[in-house]
């Protein structure tokens, strides 16, 4: 097992199967690397591989395109206690993300999307310079949110939370102007809003709206004039339509979807991230309550469960634009390196495996607006990812990551 960054100038991986991002799947196929590109995908008995190619057999093994998570928190914490972001320091957290990051790549997962923090922010700088091991991250930075909203800490004195700084507070398009504004000074590489209430916050309900399409406009035109784009954390359908009708890019959750909001997502071309997984994450803790998690929260997850899988399956059999996305950010159930449990459990809420897979690669990429990783053709960057198996019969096999190469690196072989 290699363990780390390894580079040649030129590989030849060897496969049994390959799957392309795009639906297809090729037997027996030949993927040629050079630096941090694929310059070449061919057949077995007609590829060229020369006295300094490095030569890889992957037998048994299906190749993918760097899988991707479109919404992680690297928070650095590891349990439901809300108290634990108040007593573990800040720089013990940055440590445990650092780790956490690490076992998302040496799981498949090559690219990330952190989706609300500012660690985030750090730690994508100290991963592209090389100075930690991990994936690619595009990070929001602080997300924005009303007073009262999703990312207010309601058990916090109002004066407290402004003084942290964990979320942007904001009342009124001008104010949402200037906060959207704050999150590119800081180096957002997208920006994320709260249109509605959410699961982990003690004062609101996830069906409740948050925000005004005035307010959401706001953000919206600070971003896309500057070709960045906007995720929506929505999970009632009234804000889900205030998120599209506001102009943002993705949809965070949407557990409570109904036909208009559906419609409005495959209108207007935006991308849905369910994290489905989250349903068996909340049948786990409501089955065995983890220690330090709230009564409110356990009751919060037990009204989502039914409505989840129902809005999922809905906005499938519409047509929407669906990528993976796991809301992990670090405890027991939520760690690091699980990322797969995403299209695992989409193929068993009904999702064809080849679906399942494509929103992990291409869609995915696509909702993060990388045009360069997610599918396996000349001139992408070489993000690669073996599973030993066959996933398109058992999409479980997507836990068995035996190779990981990325940006033409080799960080783990077995």
């Amino acid at each position: 097992m290699v363990l780390g960054l390894v580079n040649h100038e030129r590989y030849v991986l060897l496969p049994d199967r390959l799957f392309d991002g795009k639906g297809n799947f090729l037997s027996k196929p030949a993927v040629v690397v050079e630096g941090k590109r694929i310059v070449d995908i061919t057949t077995r008995g007609s590829v060229d591989v020369g006295e300094q190619s490095k030569v890889i057999e992957l037998k048994g093994v299906t190749l993918l395109p760097g899988l991707v998570d479109a919404h992680v928190h690297f928070t650095g914490l590891r349990t439901y206690n809300p108290a634990e972001i108040a007593v573990v320091p800040q720089d013990l957290r940055v440590l445990r993300a650092a780790q956490d990051a690490q076992k998302a790549l040496l799981s498949g997962f090559t690219t990330l999307r952190d989706c609300g923090g500012t660690i985030a922010l750090s730690l994508r700088r100290a991963i592209a310079e090389g100075t930690v091991p991990g994936p690619r991250i595009l990070a929001s930075g602080r997300p924005i949110c009303q007073t009262g909203g999703h990312c207010d800490t309601h058990y916090m004195p109002l004066e407290d939370v402004i003084k942290r700084g964990s979320a942007l507070l904001c009342d009124g398009p001008w104010e949402c102007r200037k906060a959207a504004r704050i999150a590119l000074r800081d180096g957002a590489d997208f920006i994320k809003v709260m249109t509605s209430g959410g699961v982990g916050s003690e004062k609101d309900d996830p069906r409740h709206p948050q925000m005004s399409v005035e307010e959401v406009k706001a953000v919206a035109e600070e971003a896309h004039r500057v070709g960045k784009k906007v995720a929506s954390h929505a999970q009632g359908a009234e804000g889900v339509k205030i998120a599209i009708l506001g102009g943002v890019d993705t949809i965070e959750h949407g557990y409570f979807l109904d036909e208009e909001s559906i419609e409005l997502m495959k209108e207007r071309g935006v991308c849905y991230v369910p994290t489905l997984c989250l349903v068996e994450v909340y049948r786990k803790t409501l089955e065995n309550p983890p220690p330090g998690i709230p009564e409110w929260r356990l009751k919060k997850q037990e009204e989502c469960i039914e409505y989840m899988p129902q809005s999922f399956r809905a906005a499938y059999r519409a047509g929407v634009k669906i990528a993976t996305g796991t809301d992990y950010y670090g405890p027991p159930l939520r760690a690091f390196g699980s990322h797969a449990d995403e299209p695992i459990v989409m193929v068993k809420y009904g999702m064809n495996p080849v679906d399942a897979l494509t929103a992990s690669t291409k869609n995915a990429a696509e909702c993060l607006g990388l045009s360069n990783v997610g599918i396996v053709d000349k001139g992408m960057v070489a993000d690669l990812v073996g599973v030993l198996g066959d996933p398109e019969t058992d999409i479980e096999t997507l836990r068995n990551v035996v190779f990981v190469m990325k940006e033409g690196f080799v960080v783990l072989r077995r």
